[in-house]
């Protein structure tokens, strides 16, 4: 045998080498999927649930053979949800702030607000179309965002306010505070996301 054939690979050694290759997939396919089936399976704390829900909406829905679950790829959905969600509550704020701007009467039969219009165009209509504006032209803006959080514990404490049996509009109100619950969770969740957004531009 020449010096040139003993440096040549065996043909058995090519045929081992691929086999423990795919072995290696394997085993880590395996692996990545036990782990993610045990990781599925441990309780989660609310606010973590919130964050998983947020960065991976995923729903079960019942079928008459089996369960069939419906996913986001997070791969993808976690880069992009947080800016998609933050510029459609811009874009809801915008329009809760021509409500509040062009149209303060209704704003205040509709909650049964005593308070004057123009306080309610100020601390309503313009705060809104503030927000609304700034995550429209700039979604990852986080201080936005925890200033809409501000601005949500407000609504919240004068909507519970409004909430009692002297008003007339008390329907209007209790609508309008489980909207405002509902908001502010989000603003919570698009906030902590975005703040940890690392931002390339000014």
């Amino acid at each position: 045998m020449s010096i040139a054939e003993q440096g040549r690979p065996d043909g058995r050694t090519k045929d081992f080498t691929s086999a423990l290759s795919r072995v290696k997939e394997t085993a880590s396919r395996v692996t990545n999927t036990a782990v993610a089936k045990v990781t599925d399976k441990v309780p989660l704390k609310p606010m973590d649930r919130l964050q998983r829900m947020a960065r991976s909406p995923r729903v079960t829905v019942p079928t008459l053979s089996k369960e069939m679950k419906l996913a986001t790829d997070r791969v993808r959905a976690r880069p992009a949800i947080s800016p998609t969600l933050s510029m459609n509550i811009g874009m809801t704020a915008i329009g809760l702030g021509i409500w509040g701007v062009m149209f303060p009467n209704s704003v205040r039969r509709a909650l049964g607000v005593t308070a004057p219009a123009p306080l309610v165009q100020a601390l309503f209509g313009l705060r809104e179309l503030a927000t609304g504006y700034a995550l429209a032209g700039d979604p990852t803006k986080s201080e936005v965002l925890w200033a809409r959080v501000a601005g949500d514990a407000f609504d919240i404490a004068v909507l519970k306010a409004l909430d009692n049996p002297k008003n007339r509009s008390r329907g209007g109100a209790k609508a309008a505070l489980a909207f405002v619950l509902g908001v502010t969770a989000l603003d919570v969740i698009t906030a902590m996301r975005m703040t940890n957004v690392k931002r390339n531009c000014a």
